[in-house]
């Protein structure tokens, strides 16, 4: 069934009423850290963390919202509202469905591996997703002690998505000091690991948070993909206010596209030659004096990502 879309004036009174919640001293502001059980697990202040029951037409509620709380007469507590969202990371199921993944996040760290080898496209399609939150990201290959010699640039991730100005870090947990480099990265930021199953999100998790018990897949030796090992997502504490929130592993990321605005922007060398385009509503496929298709016939702009570009035109 398709979902009810709320008049300007419903949103008006539902956001009034949120804040009338906000105003009161009888309610706490609350973190988003986990579910459990129908219920959102709540981290109030002075750390202490409490199951909440959800008021019904709150909508989806998810690791990193902000909350109003109250509690009960009977000494429980309950969610009353939800605070209004810097960004909302989202992916469609293979049934089409939107699924939350977070709220409020700085920082998107894209996990690749050597094993199973990066698929650029599904790379591609979280950047998108990224630039359309005006959410950080960084392009993280794991395990690169499986490298079988030592490449300065394994998959051209440099080569491509550095000179576009992303960060593109390397690292192994099984090395020592090989998360050296990622571990200042998660520093007064609110972080997500994404990738598919099998890139070591897990191990990442566990070697930052070593106190904690994560079980984590073994790679299949058939097809070298990860079982699914983390079930719900969850927010953890890093040093230096950073926050980590490890989401369940997905083996593909569709991003819920905002249609307000072009694919274009997503991409960031092609939103930079679109700016003059002959036509200003230039979807750079064949149309005459496309300075995005003059930049790809003069290697400006990498054919794979062009490629990539044209297929979530299509999607």
């Amino acid at each position: 069934m398709a979902r009810r879309r709320l008049s300007h004036h419903q949103k008006k009174r539902i956001d009034d009423a949120q804040q009338a919640l906000t105003a009161s001293s009888d309610h706490l502001l609350g973190l988003v850290i986990s579910h459990h059980g129908g219920k959102v697990v709540v981290e109030l202040p002075d750390d202490i963390v409490v199951r909440c029951a959800v008021k019904s037409n709150l909508g989806t509620i998810v690791c990193g919202d902000q909350v109003v709380c109250e509690q009960t007469a009977e000494g429980e507590f309950r969610v009353l509202a939800v605070q209004p969202r810097d960004n909302l990371l989202q992916r469609l199921d293979g049934f089409g469905q939107v699924k939350a993944v977070a709220a409020n996040i700085t920082q998107l760290l894209i996990c690749l591996s050597v094993k199973p080898e990066p698929n650029l496209y599904l790379l591609d399609q979280y950047l998108l997703a990224a630039e359309q939150q005006a959410i950080e990201p960084v392009i993280v290959l794991n395990k690169i002690d499986l490298l079988e010699e030592k490449i300065e640039d394994p998959f051209e991730l440099e080569s491509i998505y550095a000179a576009l100005g992303y960060r593109v870090v390397k690292i192994s947990v099984k090395q020592p000091g090989g998360l050296d480099v990622l571990k200042s990265i998660f520093d007064h930021n609110t972080s997500v690991l994404s990738g598919v199953s099998g890139v070591g999100k897990s191990s990442i998790t566990s070697a930052l948070l070593p106190e904690l018990t994560i079980k984590v897949a073994e790679i299949s030796e058939a097809n070298e993909e990860g079982r699914h090992t983390t079930r719900t997502s969850r927010l953890y504490h890093l040093p230096n206010e950073g926050h980590l929130i490890d989401t369940p592993g997905v083996r593909g990321f569709n991003p819920v596209i905002d249609t307000t605005q072009p694919i274009s922007a997503g991409f960031r060398e092609i939103a930079k030659h679109a700016d003059h385009c002959r036509f200003a509503n230039c979807r750079h496929i064949n149309e005459p004096k496309c300075t995005v298709l003059e930049a790809v016939n003069n290697g400006e702009i990498n054919e794979s990502r062009y490629q990539h570009y044209l297929r979530m035109l299509e999607a």
